[in-house]
């Protein structure tokens, strides 16, 4: 274990491609650990890609030779700050997280600070414990097994469902997006950019990208996604992303586009489909548990007081 005295903490916009490998490692270790990746999606594309102005890496260095000993990603991008943080496994409980988050306080100075607790381990809230932190949000991780009894999609005479089709969709997709989560803190911000770097994973396919359409404009949209097998779970569905245009809600579009992506990735045969949703969406929630969704994990963002 390295002493806290001895490490230190870098501001960074593009990572090394050795850095790159030590915090997947960290991730790693930590996923083996504790059960529950501590990075989302969004942070391993910038992770890749490198971040814009509005989004930081956080480098904990230490040791001989130096190595990266914990890493944590800072999003300024909206009024509340949000941050993920993760040390790894073999250097915890020697100060490695206080200084990443004294440093991720340092960096949002003008903003509250919200770190994510992916799962809400033992880890987590520990550290939340230990500064003083309390939870100001939380995200449901929901699951549904194969198996279970299915209706079929039924949507109203005048919308049609269709793929989606890259480069003639993406302007399109990302304003319906913007709408369909015009306050969310984190769906609401995908730029043309982010569906563009998304279309480059590997997981992409544009054949489990569901819009549905009415009178040519696009008015909702269930975007899913395989999960490859894990050392903690096999092969994966998700609902990815799901909208609906405001101006389309109320006659059960979430509902048949829902069912419509659930078809499509039991069909290709996965066991289980998993979906997050903000704890106080009861609308929402109550649907997928009709659907047979029941609550599997709760992620925690942590903030000061």
């Amino acid at each position: 274990m390295t002493p806290s005295a001895d490490v230190g903490v870098w501001v960074v916009d593009r990572i090394s491609t050795t850095e790159l490998e030590g915090i997947r490692e960290i991730e790693l270790a930590s996923l083996r650990v504790d059960g529950k990746a501590h990075l989302d999606d969004q942070v391993r594309l910038d992770l890749e890609f490198g971040v814009p102005s509005t989004r930081r890496h956080l480098l904990a260095r230490g040791g001989i030779p130096q190595e990266v000993l914990g890493y944590a990603h800072l999003d300024l991008g909206s009024a509340a700050a949000s941050a993920h943080l993760v040390v790894h496994p073999d250097h915890r409980r020697a100060g490695i997280a206080s200084k990443l988050f004294l440093a991720l306080v340092a960096e949002s100075a003008s903003s509250r600070l919200g770190i994510w607790a992916h799962g809400d381990v033992p880890a987590a809230r520990g550290f939340a414990g230990r500064l003083g932190l309390v939870r100001i949000r939380e995200l449901w991780q929901m699951r549904r097994t194969a198996g279970m009894a299915m209706d079929a999609a039924t949507y109203p005479a005048d919308v049609s469902v269709r793929t989606f089709e890259p480069e003639r969709d993406d302007k399109a997709w990302v304003e319906l997006n913007a709408a369909a989560f015009a306050d969310h803190p984190e769906q609401s911000r995908v730029s043309l950019d982010d569906l563009r770097q998304r279309m480059r994973q590997a997981w992409f396919d544009p054949a489990g990208f569901f819009l549905a359409e009415r009178s040519g404009e696009l008015v909702g949209f269930h975007w899913t996604k395989v999960h490859p097998a894990t050392a903690i779970d096999a092969t994966m569905g998700e609902v990815h992303a799901l909208g609906v245009h405001p101006d389309a809600q109320g006659v059960g579009l979430g509902k048949a586009l829902t069912l419509t992506g659930l078809h499509h990735l039991f069909g290709l045969g996965v066991g289980q489909v998993m979906l997050y949703v903000e704890a106080d969406n009861l609308p929402a929630i109550g649907l997928y548990q009709r659907l047979g969704f029941g609550l599997h994990t709760t992620d925690v963002v942590y903030s000061q007081p």
